[in-house]
């Protein structure tokens, strides 16, 4: 059972809830809020929870929707702060998950192009060490395969049976 007492005055709209938000009481407060944010007139709409003994899911949606459109919640039993902490991060989720991801993304492409540039001077290194290699081996002449003065000189291509 829900019990739901609104009292109105110049300035705001005060709603004492008492009792448990769930099932058909979450339908009947949500029924009731559209009505009466209509009538809104710049009024602050406060939602008094210290009452209330529980909350389902369908009630957290309905509170959250209630704290976009201006309700502001007073509750002092801790279960009613942490639901309404909870409803308070959940509301800034979206724009969370949007700014760590966009820097998730950042953060991915500097690691993947720093990684890539080492690679690439990596890459150029070994090059230039197999270049010198292939040059002089401590006084003694090597040849690559496709230097013009290797002695396997035209046959790269050729199988060979042992």
């Amino acid at each position: 059972m829900l019990k739901i007492t609104m009292t109105e005055t110049p300035t705001e709209a005060r709603w004492i809830l008492q009792g448990r938000l769930i099932g058909p009481w979450v339908r009947e407060l949500r029924i009731i809020w559209r009505k009466a944010i209509r009538n809104h007139k710049g009024r602050a709409c406060i939602v008094d929870l210290n009452d209330v003994t529980f909350i389902d899911k369908g009630a957290e949606k309905l509170l959250r929707a209630m704290s976009r459109e201006g309700a502001q919640f007073i509750a002092d039993g801790l279960y009613i702060k942490h639901v309404l902490e909870g409803l308070k991060i959940s509301r800034h989720s979206g724009l969370s998950r949007i700014i760590a991801s966009f820097f998730a993304a950042l953060l991915l492409s500097v690691i993947v192009y720093g990684a890539t540039t080492r690679l690439d001077s990596e890459v150029v290194k070994m090059n230039a060490k197999h270049d010198a290699w292939t040059q002089t081996d401590s006084g003694n002449v090597a040849h690559a395969s496709n230097s013009p003065t290797s002695p396997f000189k035209g046959m790269e291509d050729q199988d060979y049976v042992s």
